[in-house]
């Protein structure tokens, strides 16, 4: 009996992640429950396991406590002493009986006691397996399932048997999903509920642009090139400024790779979305400059103070630069903290405003 029911339980373990010393606990648990409400199990005391992970090996032993005087505050399986004597005759108060439990005394009913019990133990150990793994991904990127597709949600698959729901707007616009569709999401939370973890996933956070950089641009992930900053327009359009921390390394460049290779993995990991990737800089005219592109200007008036700047660009210049509806003066905003005002040269002509070429190309 010992071999073969150590061996199921490794392979229930096996079978659902779990760690099989973390799996007998809840069996000792389940036997616990088994022993304390069946009538027909004899042994009253505290039972506890005893197990050899080598020999495979599993016995379980209730414990009496031999007593003067039972104390209801006391612990389960106090025993007097003239009771004590009737199984170890020099029993004294103070010492404890050892008897090993015989399964073959249990029940129908108390075997399907121990086995009702054992299962909803297993079941709250994967529970609290699930949620100790997902917070662990916490602001990590997932490759997950489509697993059910509704008109309020889409249901993704994140393995140890939890499902998450992604919301309209943690989803791509104009994304179409498919039942068994394996995509890339970002968890952003993690709450734990009687019923398992509760995931929060997305594919519209800007955060699951950085750690996408962070995943497939090596100079990144060991520190070379930071992440200064990144604005979105979720589906359509995303700005990244980036920084070489030794000034050693083309942080742009790098990002890109070589046939802009690099950009293209990440491009396809958001459905096709458009990347601009540039250079931080610390100065705010070169910065402004940097963070307009592929807009180029001609000059940037920088308040310092108030974080706002008039950005001078050439006429055929200036529908770039504001972009489709403003996306690119949004995302410009947003990636650098400045407010910014955008011109034609003409127009800074016609108004006399008196600026400096002072933007390099």
């Amino acid at each position: 009996m010992n071999a073969k029911f150590f061996e199921s339980l490794e392979e229930i373990a096996y079978e659902r992640g779990l760690n099989v010393e973390d799996v007998l606990s809840k069996v000792e648990i389940a036997m616990q429950v088994a022993c304390k409400n069946s009538e027909s199990v004899p042994y009253k005391g505290t039972i506890k396991m005893e197990y050899d992970l080598d020999r495979k090996l599993v016995k379980f032993i209730n414990y009496q406590y031999v007593v003067n005087e039972i104390d209801p505050e006391g612990p389960r399986g106090q025993i007097l002493v003239e009771d004590a004597k009737l199984i170890k005759p020099k029993a004294k108060a103070g010492q404890s009986i050892k008897t090993k439990v015989d399964l073959k005394l249990f029940s129908r009913k108390a075997a399907s006691m121990f086995k009702q019990n054992f299962l909803n133990e297993l079941k709250s150990l994967e529970r609290d397996e699930a949620y100790n793994f997902f917070s662990d991904k916490v602001g990590e990127i997932i490759t997950a399932r489509v697993c059910e597709i509704k008109e309020q949600y889409i249901g993704f698959d994140l393995g140890k048997g939890v499902v998450a729901t992604m919301s309209e707007k943690d989803q791509l616009p104009g994304e179409n999903y498919t039942v068994d569709d394996q995509l890339k999401v970002y968890i952003s939370k993690v709450e734990k509920t009687g019923r398992g973890p509760k995931v929060f996933i997305s594919r519209s956070s800007k955060e699951f642009v950085r750690k996408l950089f962070e995943m497939n641009i090596p100079e990144i992930a060991n520190g070379q090139i930071e992440i200064m900053s990144v604005a979105r327009d979720p589906g359509k359009r995303s700005k990244i400024g980036v920084l070489s921390v030794n000034g050693d390394v083309d942080p742009k460049g790098a990002c890109v790779g070589a046939g802009g290779l690099r950009i293209k993995s990440i491009n396809a990991a958001l459905n096709g979305e458009k990347i601009d990737v540039f250079v931080w800089k610390s100065d705010p005219v070169e910065l402004i400059a940097e963070a307009i592109s592929p807009a180029k200007c001609i000059s940037v008036m920088a308040n310092t103070e108030e974080k706002k700047a008039i950005v001078i660009v050439n006429d055929d210049q200036y529908s770039l630069a504001i972009g489709a509806k403003g996306q690119n003066a949004r995302l410009a905003v947003l990636a650098t903290g400045w407010k910014i005002d955008f011109k034609k040269l003409s127009e800074a002509s016609e108004e006399g405003i008196d600026f400096k070429y002072n933007v390099s190309h």
